[in-house]
């Protein structure tokens, strides 16, 4: 190939308008070098050339001639073929700078259509008749492009694809030797007269694009180009001084400012310019442009840190750059202090206002003393004083001066940020005293002055507010307010304490109370302790006479703790447990106007109870004094402990109604009936038998049971279909059938002689005992609906022993809430009692010793088993394996969670022993898994945090992190802090 003489460059490739273009070629005028002998008098001569397109050429010829370019032109490069470019040709020729090369060179060969081998007839008609007539207009159109073209389809767009793929792969190395006669050029300006460069050019500036202020123009010409909507370099990079001309008010000196700033920024930027136009991409990515492009990535995110990961990605390398080359250069820029590395991220290093105000040549020594002055903390007044000049007028040259200060910052550095601006978002959101942020946060007194010269308004928010404000405030900042708030506190066992006497309370229940201790003790440990921490005598903080009644009521109410008789007190978490089953099995709904000791769920539901470490009727009394609202099932109320009582009760009426059901009966059986209906405790029904003393007599209650006469014997059992009624249901049925009889007549004795089996307070019939009937409700039906029954029988203990007996056998299993199958019905499903042994085995065998599941998480581990195809819920499974004994479990979050081993497992456990799996985990992360691993249904974070309150378990507020003990959470901070 021979050198390319720039003389002979059409100019219609040189950027001249179409009326510049149509006038020299009307006169002969076709190429460069025939237009460089003509002068302005002679291109006056030339017709419709007006006093702009002169202008126009004449700038041309003036650019040409300054190149040198009269003689011989700059020669081509080695016209060798790229070999990286030959093998990877279908990949170039997808990139913006492969097709554009592919365009100029189809344009220049004028290829047109024909040249497609082997198309169609159908197709070259339809490509033709549409206007399609060369190969660069179709080569690079899309598929969905292509089918635009009336009554082209898919077959005939698939023939086209092809063939111009054919193409480009017959002539991929006449392209690549074509590509250095495209890109000859000694200069950047040699290739802005190259149009078809434009849109490289274009976009490598807007990539590296600059503010018209950050140009190091005069006031002038940046208000003239603002008024034209040029706010950007990218937007004026091709203007010629004759467009600059046509902009109202911009003179010569401002036209000649802007050209000198374009200049300057293309000579600084013309390697890199070149090397893309060329397609040269290493010497695009020497060191210096990845220096730039790693600088470039903190403009936006100002004093927040980036990982070396997250500069790699943010970065989007090529391959061939190295991972070690780009760790050397961030090394240089730590070593040259423009970064520094701290907690494995690099931040941006930015120079000190006042340091830059001292190097500053740009504002006069006057000035930089009124800022000094100012940054020190002294007045306008006092430096009017000692200028002789108004308040206003030392304001305004503080304030002119301060821009042109960060003006010439940033056109200098390209950064927008001093140092001092680290406290900007701070200072402008969240209150705090002067002196204090000076000790605690490092904020001295000049950054205060120097963010009241940039006139930044103190913001007004609660600091508290800042510890959550992760999005604008890094760790370092947030560590630094979190241990300015922590200032008055006391740090326990892994947690800070404030000095109030609630919050001491509960930490000293907590380590010193898990056993029965009475408040008068409590009050020594209490003080006791408080000396050891070295809290200073405050009679606001320590237990004094005075505040002892008020601190009773107070600790009774509280819910970390278990306040029963003779004011003994045990640390117990409330908040830690699910109640769910408790509630459940106590069925309080169904109570009504009727009182109760709760001694009687005590000796009626004793597992549930253990199950919960409720362990008498006085805790079990506090306890639902706290988590049962007053006034909710059938207006609950908590009296005199142990009673409870819903609605109305009338409790001598009560026990004349046992009284007369069972009289004769001596005075011991009588109140072991009362115990037996409402949990009374023994020792204290003899007081309520007072009333009755007339119907005592040697040692036996004895009330005239009246006789039923046979005829309303007769039509009451009629009425009486059902096998099972409460007698005060018996009564309300003889009443409306005999208004006018005495209801004392439905009495034991006369529902004997009808055939009932008398209890308590209900009677059977149809079966031989109150268990037969129990057992029938429960295994009749294929399928029950539990929840009416609970309701109808919550005062039959029978019923709810009954219940887990059978599930315990597995004669029932509850497959969903409150819904049995019976295993009769499983039998004939398929599935037999091996099955289920040999489920329980595997699961037993599957899981770790002590460890916590859930059937979603035995899925997820990839636990399976020949039940599963049953496709019955996880809740079934769940209730599969509680009948075995090896099993422990608890309601949870909506789920059963399972536990191998025999162990009372709670919320917190379970929690706990999540956490310290992970060692720590994010809050949500915990959330997560708990949610996604284990089935649990959470709907607010803090349901977590607060369970795990009191344990080992150290929660950070900033990092909303959770760690297994505070011990891990500082070896952690340490180890962060040696990087």
């Amino acid at each position: 190939m021979q050198d390319m003489d720039i003389k002979m460059l059409s100019i219609d490739d040189i950027g001249l308008s179409n009326r510049c273009r149509n006038a020299l070629h009307a006169v002969g005028v076709h190429t460069v070098g025939e237009l460089l002998g003509y002068t302005e008098e002679s291109l006056r001569d030339i017709r419709n050339l007006g006093r702009k397109s002169i202008d126009q050429i004449l700038e041309r010829i003036e650019e040409y001639k300054q190149m040198n370019i009269e003689g011989a032109g700059p020669t081509r490069a080695d016209p060798s073929v790229d070999a990286e470019k030959l093998e990877n040709f279908d990949a170039w020729v997808q990139t913006d700078l492969g097709r554009d090369r592919v365009l100029c060179w189809l344009k220049n060969k004028n290829s047109s259509i024909n040249e497609l081998q082997n198309l169609s007839a159908k197709g070259y008609n339809l490509l033709w008749l549409n206007g399609y007539t060369q190969l660069h207009q179709i080569v690079f159109l899309k598929e969905s492009e292509l089918l635009r073209i009336p009554r082209m389809d898919d077959v005939l767009v698939s023939e086209i694809v092809r063939l111009c793929r054919g193409y480009l792969d017959d002539h991929k190395k006449e392209i690549l030797e074509d590509i250095p006669a495209q890109t000859a050029a000694s200069s950047i300006l040699d290739l802005l007269n190259v149009p078809e460069y434009h849109g490289i050019i274009l976009k490598y500036v807007k990539t590296n694009d600059k503010k018209i202020e950050d140009l190091g123009l005069s006031n002038r010409p940046i208000n003239c180009l603002h008024s034209q909507g040029y706010n950007k370099l990218s937007d004026i990079i091709f203007l010629t001084r004759s467009e600059l001309r046509e902009i109202p008010s911009m003179g010569i000196n401002s036209i000649d400012e802007v050209m000198a700033g374009i200049k300057d920024y293309l000579s600084e930027n013309e390697t890199r310019l070149i090397a893309v136009c060329t397609g040269n991409k290493k010497q695009l990515l020497d060191d210096d442009m990845i220096r730039d492009l790693i600088l470039q990535q903190y403009r936006k995110i100002g004093f927040s840190g980036l990982t070396f990961k997250e500069i790699m990605t943010r970065l989007h390398l090529p391959q061939y750059i190295t991972e070690d080359r780009v760790k050397k250069i961030i090394g240089s820029l730590l070593a040259a202090h423009e970064l520094e590395y701290v907690d494995s991220r690099c931040y941006r290093v930015y120079e000190k206002f006042s340091d830059f105000v001292e190097s500053c040549d740009n504002i006069t020594e006057p000035g930089k003393t009124m800022i000094r002055k100012k940054m020190e903390g002294a007045t306008l007044e006092s430096l009017a004083q000692q200028y002789r000049l108004t308040r206003e007028r030392v304001r305004q040259i503080i304030k002119r001066d301060v821009a042109k200060i960060r003006q010439v910052y940033r056109i200098q550095t390209g950064n927008i940020w001093f140092d001092e601006d680290y406290f900007r978002y701070f200072y402008a959101h969240y209150a705090v005293e002067k002196r204090d942020a000076a000790v605690w946060l490092g904020m001295t007194p000049e950054i205060y002055n120097y963010l009241e010269l940039m006139d930044v308004t103190p913001g007004r928010e609660e600091l508290e507010k800042a510890l959550d404000d992760q999005k604008n405030l890094d760790l370092g900042l947030r560590l630094r307010i979190k241990n300015y708030l922590n200032r008055n506190k006391l740090y326990i066992d892994g947690m800070w304490v404030e000095k109030r006497r609630a919050d001491l309370e509960e930490v000293v229940v907590r380590k010193f109370c898990t056993e029965n201790t009475s408040f008068q003790e409590f009050g020594h440990i209490y003080n006791d302790f408080l000396k050891k921490e070295n809290v200073e005598y405050d009679e606001n903080i320590y237990y004094t006479d005075s505040v002892l009644r008020s601190r009773r009521n107070q600790l009774a109410d509280a819910r970390f703790l278990l306040w029963k008789q003779n004011e003994q007190i045990r640390y117990y978490d409330i908040e830690s447990h699910d109640f769910t089953e408790l509630l459940d099995t106590l069925n309080l709904e169904a109570y009504e106007n009727i009182q109760l000791s709760t001694l009687k769920f005590v000796e009626q539901y004793p597992e549930i109870l253990q199950k919960y470490d409720i362990r008498d009727q006085y805790e079990l009394h506090n306890l639902l004094r706290k988590i049962v609202p007053e006034g909710s099932y059938h207006d609950f109320r908590c009296g005199r402990m142990p009673s409870i009582t819903f609605g109305v009760f009338d409790r001598d009426s009560a026990i004349l109604d046992i009284l007369i059901d069972n009289a004769p009966i001596q005075l011991a059986d009588l109140c072991n009936l009362i115990h037996s209906e409402y949990g009374y405790d023994p020792s204290v029904i003899r007081a309520y038998l007072g009333s009755f003393s007339q119907y005592y007599h040697q040692g036996v209650y004895q009330i005239d049971q009246e006789i039923m006469p046979e005829e309303h014997k007769a039509a009451l059992k009629k009425e009486l279909t059902e096998d099972f009624y409460y007698i005060d249901e018996i009564r309300k049925i003889y009443h409306k059938i005999f208004p006018d009889a005495s209801l004392e007549a439905v009495n034991p004795y006369n529902l004997k002689v009808m055939g009932f089996v008398v209890l308590s307070q209900y009677v059977v019939q149809n079966y031989p005992s109150l268990e037969a009937l129990c057992e029938d409700i429960l295994t009749r039906e294929d399928i029950l609906d539990l929840r009416p029954y609970k309701r109808r029988f919550v005062q039959v203990q029978m019923f709810s022993q009954k219940l887990r007996e059978l599930k315990r056998n597995l004669q029932v299993v509850e497959f969903e809430p409150d819904q049995i199958i019976t295993f009769r019905k499983l039998e004939q499903c398929g599935i037999t009692r091996e099955m289920i042994r040999r489920f329980c085995d595997a699961v037993y065998a599957f899981v770790q010793e002590n460890s916590y599941f859930s059937i979603q998480s035995l899925r997820q581990d990839g636990f399976t088993s020949e039940l599963y195809k049953f496709g019955f819920s996880d809740w079934f499974y769940a209730n599969i394996l509680i009948s075995d004994d090896r099993f422990s479990y608890s309601t949870m979050f909506r789920n059963m969670i399972l536990y191998k081993g025999c162990k009372n497992i709670t919320i917190q456990s379970f929690e706990v022993n999540c956490i310290k799996a992970h060692g720590s985990i994010d809050t949500y992360d915990l959330m997560t898994e708990l949610s996604e691993r284990f089935g649990c249904h959470i709907s607010d974070r803090f349901d977590i945090l607060y369970k795990v309150r009191g344990t080992d378990v150290y929660y950070d507020e900033i990092l909303d992190r959770l760690y297994m003990n505070a011990d891990l959470y500082y070896r952690e901070l340490d180890a962060v802090e040696e990087l």
